[in-house]
C-alpha cells in the first residue's frame, strides 16, 4: 500500500487534545496512528450511511410508482420556504 504524507496546522486545543491522545492515556502510538484511526471512522461512517440509504432506498422502490408524490417545483419552493 502506497504510503502518503501530509503536514496539518493545529490550533492550540486541537494540539493539546492529540498528545493527550498520543502521550497522555497511550491510546495511540503516534499522531499518525491517531489521525489515521479518525479517517478510518470516518470511512466507516460514510459506509455505515450509504448503507442505510441503499436500505431506505431499496424499500421505496420496491413500493412501486404509488410511493412517490409528484410535486411542482413551486410547491417545493414553498415547503423548503418555512
Amino acid at each position: 500500500m502506497e504510503r502518503r504524507h501530509i503536514n496539518i496546522v493545529l490550533d492550540d486545543d486541537l494540539a493539546t487534545h492529540l498528545d493527550r491522545r498520543v502521550q497522555g492515556d497511550g491510546a495511540f502510538r503516534s499522531a499518525d496512528d491517531y489521525v489515521g484511526e479518525l479517517i478510518r471512522h470516518d470511512m466507516e461512517d460514510d459506509a455505515d450511511a450509504a448503507q442505510f440509504l441503499d436500505e431506505l432506498l431499496s424499500e421505496t422502490l420496491m413500493d412501486g410508482d404509488q410511493a412517490f408524490l409528484v410535486v411542482s417545483a413551486a410547491e417545493v419552493l414553498r415547503r423548503n420556504a418555512k
